[in-house]
């Protein structure tokens, strides 16, 4: 940059390692997250909240040159999201809901950051998983600007049900098929949220991401059948431009979606080849039909949390002792200290389960 950009460099020097820190310390505040005992994360994050603010406010007066123009906006705007995300955490000691509301914000800064991982390295190494971080600049694969969008929102704004957010990593070899993951939210839940759980491990290892949006606040888990139709046309939607790997498609889900997870994956004929369950529960209509004997056909990976406030872990270790009758191979996870959350950090472990092509170079 020329001298009258300097201030600008200097600032971004200061800032950008600021925010990137404080929405890391956001992430694992999210998963650790109860309700009850919100001042935990509060006392967690109290470190980050005043540099964030500060940063931002070194920011906000400066103006970027017409050619970088939009990468200011989209950086001002994720400063905006992270600071709204530090203030919901800091309400939920007298109001629960700003925690769980915590997650929405910190998704929309995560997405507004993202378009500039090409630009700047910070970025980048922010969005690829902490082993792949050490890289001096942005590899060859990573650094080209991609034809098209990674994302694609099908009619699923967050104003929006029915639809559904994908990640396709621009990377993706066309001539070789790639895994499949489909993501279910849980109650209230959003599939452009949902997505955000799966987007860095995706771009790391190089796998497609389908996060579909349920019709109402959660699935139709009384009539699960009803949501089969939506999902195959997904992955359909996707295999028309992307060559995906139909003995690697993975349905997994998190509280009601996991609850769903088993009831699609059990179903007969079902295309999902592995299972991967987060803390839910295990519909008993599964045990009463027999349905839950074609558990011996499907890989399992069952996940719940140790201090699950929602579904008690109880209620994980007896839908693992359900599984095993029909699949002792199956494998049954207890994160210790996990709330009701999705459990990220159980995901190095899960995906090379899944594919053998997803495992990380050492």
């Amino acid at each position: 940059m020329n001298d009258s950009t300097d201030p600008l460099a200097d600032a971004l020097t200061e800032t950008l390692p600021v925010l990137l820190t404080a929405l890391e310390a956001m992430e694992v505040a999210q998963q650790a997250f109860h309700p009850a005992r919100p001042e935990r994360v509060i006392t967690f994050l109290e470190p980050y909240f005043e540099p964030l603010k500060q940063a931002q406010a070194r920011l906000a007066p400066l103006s970027f040159p017409v050619h970088v123009e939009k990468f200011g906006s989209q950086l001002k705007t994720a400063f905006t999201y992270a600071v709204r995300t530090a203030e919901n955490y800091q309400l939920a000691a007298t109001s629960p809901e700003s925690g769980m509301r915590a997650g929405r914000t910190l998704s929309k800064a995560r997405a507004h950051l993202f378009p500039l991982a090409t630009l700047l390295n910070p970025i980048h190494q922010f969005f690829l998983e902490p082993s792949l971080r050490n890289q001096a600049q942005i590899s060859e694969r990573w650094q080209q600007e991609p034809l098209t969008s990674p994302f694609v929102h099908v009619e699923n704004d967050y104003d929006q049900r029915g639809g559904a957010s994908i990640f396709v990593p621009h990377w993706l070899d066309p001539d070789q098929a790639a895994p499949v993951v489909i993501a279910l939210h849980g109650g209230t839940g959003h599939g452009r949220d949902m997505l955000w759980s799966w987007v860095r491990e995706a771009r790391s290892r190089g796998f497609v991401v389908i996060a579909p949006t349920s019709q109402d606040q959660t699935w139709q888990l009384h009539h699960p059948e009803q949501e089969m139709p939506a999902i195959l046309a997904l992955i359909e939607f996707v295999a028309q431009n992307t060559q995906i790997d139909r003995s690697k498609i993975m349905l997994t889900g998190m509280s009601d979606g996991a609850t769903l997870t088993l009831q699609l994956g059990l179903a007969q004929s079902s295309p999902f080849t592995h299972l991967a369950p987060f803390s839910g529960t295990l519909d008993p209509a599964l045990v009463e039909s027999g349905a839950i004997a074609e558990a011996q056909n499907k890989s399992i990976y069952l996940v719940h949390g140790s201090q699950d406030w929602m579904f008690p872990v109880e209620v994980g270790k007896m839908t693992h002792q359900v599984l095993e009758a029909f699949n002792h191979h199956m494998i049954y996870r207890e994160v210790e200290g996990l709330g009701h959350a999705f459990a990220r950090s159980e995901l190095p472990r899960l995906l090379p389960w899944f594919s053998d092509a997803l495992m990380l170079e050492s």
